[in-house]
């Protein structure tokens, strides 16, 4: 812990805090993590959705051309996030939200990773043609992972504050069970997809 703490009251944190420069300003590392947040996660949804059914007219092949863009969005937030965390790393590593957050970008990115060699990687998969049900199970657990890795880090707000963190920790709950709720009954009908008429 002593390390955090010195790293928090370093000269570089210390800049970025009490600076008025654009290049210092808080500010400035807190709106490149939300754009960055922005790209990566809207254009990962956008895929997932339309693997799991949405816009089936649309082909899925020009999609490919998103991650890349994905890829620029992650690395914004990964130096943005960097920059954030030495400016509080003691709040930070004592905050179990923090973890689940980090926890969740890693599976985020197997996730995407795994979709881009299963799905774009089959040539099959590329026009309007349903997507495999193992196409499918990763676009909706990339979904669910977005939606906890972000409720993490917005409750990571509210750490010590008594009565709002238990609050916000039992709304994370009750929105879990719901999302799950709502993929178990989803399931069934995520593999009755009928063929397109451009596929007879």
């Amino acid at each position: 812990m002593d390390f955090f703490a010195w790293l928090e009251h370093s000269g570089f944190a210390m800049w970025i805090k009490e600076s008025d420069t654009l290049l210092g300003g808080y500010d400035l590392y807190l709106i490149a993590h939300a754009i960055g947040m922005a790209i990566l996660v809207g254009l990962s949804a956008a895929v997932a959705l339309r693997i799991l059914g949405f816009a089936p007219r649309l082909p899925l092949a020009p999609m490919e051309t998103f991650f890349p863009l994905m890829y620029v969005g992650f690395w914004v937030n990964a130096v943005s996030g960097a920059v954030l965390f030495i400016i509080y790393p003691v709040k930070a590593v004592t905050n179990p939200g923090f973890y689940i957050k980090m926890g969740g970008v890693v599976l985020a990115v197997v996730c995407l990773r795994r979709l881009r060699r299963q799905v774009f990687g089959n040539p099959v998969c590329l026009g309007t043609r349903p997507v495999p049900m193992n196409g499918k199970i990763l676009a909706g657990a990339l979904l669910f992972i977005w939606v906890g890795t972000i409720t993490a880090g917005r409750l990571m707000a509210y750490h010590g504050v008594t009565d709002v963190e238990w609050e916000t920790s039992l709304a994370m709950l009750v929105v879990t069970g719901v999302m799950l709720l709502a993929g178990y009954a989803a399931a069934p009908f995520l593999g009755r997809s009928k063929p397109s008429q451009v596929d007879v």
